[in-house]
């Protein structure tokens, strides 16, 4: 369909101009948004509108247009454009955006180091992780252990924190630097070591172990990893992964970083995804849902332990919009609008009810392999060449069904390490009857794959 002169210029002077993220450059999907709505809907530059069945990048945890926020924002900027959080500067809305997180941050997590994203998060945690045992005379504790299929940010050292897609988020960047190990997830239904949950005996919990054991736990610093894995697929683990990790650290001395990016803020049912498996890490990344995507926000949560080790001693790590008033305003009206939505609880009743259509409706069909996640609105679909193999859908039939679900008014992802997982991750505020039209229009288009 032709699209009006409006949009093929814009089109053309986004192809001149403007480099994209995990794109190839000069090819250009044919959308521009130019609006959003009613919590769900993205609206293109022909006025045609989609349903957020991701919540853009897994972030308007909240949906679009909401005024509170909105508000929130403009209200902030009369006041206070920018002032330097540098020197011990603060302003009050990064204040009352601490004290906020403090209420619903697990355990101790009463620290935070403010970013603008989640790749600066990974950044500064690592960083906090390591001059932690440097101040406590344990300098030799420097290593960070990640998973495969991880995914923790594309910045300096986030970029050597990822693993997933054989390594092309490091491809052709330069050397990797040293100090950073990877092991086995817990991807049972892919499971590296070809073993079968639970007569696994939880061999990826058990391989950490004896990974530490190798290297030495006096020079690890930190095990990072997200409690279920994002952009790798919604991958999430036996109920016995985390308490046995938790565990693995306390025992090694070694912090446990736990990457809420993309799970936290209702995502999963619960306001962080740790919180399903009964434990309390050390240190949390976030960012994305904290503000709802309405402005670029990040934290690193840490506990009172590092806190006091770190009073007193010089933190020389700085980044110009940390603490910027804007976003934090953001922030402290989303928040707010968590509690005062029951976003949480919304995001539990109305995910159980997407993950039971998907059981029943989509895993039969010939091309379904799995259904990932199933907690709160994050899910995915693992697109599979037959039942029999379980074989890898291949490229050219993912890119017609992403053209589809387009055509149809649905904005998707189809991704993770492989990238045949089709993510169902809405905003945490969709309702029972928009869930079931999204899903209404999404199960013809996957049912027309025919096994190869």
């Amino acid at each position: 369909m032709s699209k009006s002169d409006r949009t093929e210029a814009l089109i053309k002077a986004d192809i001149d101009h403007i480099l994209h993220p995990i794109s190839t450059p000069g090819v250009h999907i044919g959308v521009i948004f130019e609006r959003t709505r009613d919590r769900i809907y993205l609206v293109d530059t022909e006025g045609k509108e989609y349903i957020d069945v991701t919540s853009g990048l897994m972030c308007v945890n909240l949906g679009h247009g909401q005024k509170a926020i909105q508000d929130a924002i403009c209200d902030a900027i009369r006041k206070i454009d920018y002032t330097t959080f540098f020197y011990g500067f603060g302003n009050v809305y990064a204040t009352e955006c601490a004290q906020l997180l403090s209420k619903i941050t697990p355990g101790d997590l009463n620290h935070y180091y403010f970013v603008s994203g989640g790749s600066e998060a990974t950044d500064t945690a690592i960083k906090i992780a390591r001059l932690y045992w440097h101040y406590k005379g344990m300098g030799t504790k420097q290593k960070i252990i990640t998973l495969y299929n991880s995914y923790h940010g594309q910045t300096g050292i986030s970029t050597y924190a990822t693993r997933m897609v054989q390594g092309l988020f490091q491809r052709g960047f330069g050397a990797e630097p040293s100090g950073y190990l990877r092991v086995p997830g817990f991807f049972c239904y892919r499971c590296h070591f070809g073993a079968t949950y639970p007569d696994c005996n939880m061999l990826c919990a058990r391989n950490l172990k004896s990974v530490i054991e190798s290297e030495g736990s006096d020079s690890i610093a930190a095990f990072f990893a997200e409690p279920i894995q994002g952009s790798g697929g919604v991958i999430d683990p036996p109920p016995e992964y985390w308490p046995m990790v938790r565990k693995i650290c306390t025992d090694n001395d070694i912090l446990l970083i736990d990457d809420e990016v993309m799970a936290g803020f209702a995502r999963t049912g619960k306001m962080f995804a740790i919180e399903h498996y009964g434990i309390v890490p050390d240190m949390m990344t976030m960012a994305k849902g904290i503000t709802s995507a309405y402005q670029p926000l990040g934290a690193v949560a840490f506990n009172d332990e590092i806190h006091e080790e770190l009073k007193g001693k010089l933190f020389a790590h700085g980044l110009t919009y940390s603490g910027h008033p804007i976003p934090c305003a953001a922030s402290v009206a989303s928040i707010k609008l968590y509690q005062e939505l029951n976003v949480v609880e919304n995001a539990a009743t109305v995910g159980a009810h997407i993950k039971k259509r998907l059981d029943e409706e989509f895993l039969p069909l010939p091309r379904v392999g799995n259904i990932g996640g199933g907690k709160g609105m994050f899910h995915a679909i693992e697109l599979v060449t037959d039942k029999d193999s379980n074989g890898i859908l291949g490229p050219e039939i993912r890119q017609a069904l992403w053209s589809k679900m387009l055509e149809n008014g649905l904005f998707g992802r189809i991704t993770g390490t492989f990238g045949n997982r089709l993510f169902i991750a809405p905003p945490c505020t969709m309702t029972v009857e928009e869930a079931d039209k999204t899903l209404d229009t999404l199960l013809p288009l996957v049912a027309e794959l025919k096994p190869e």
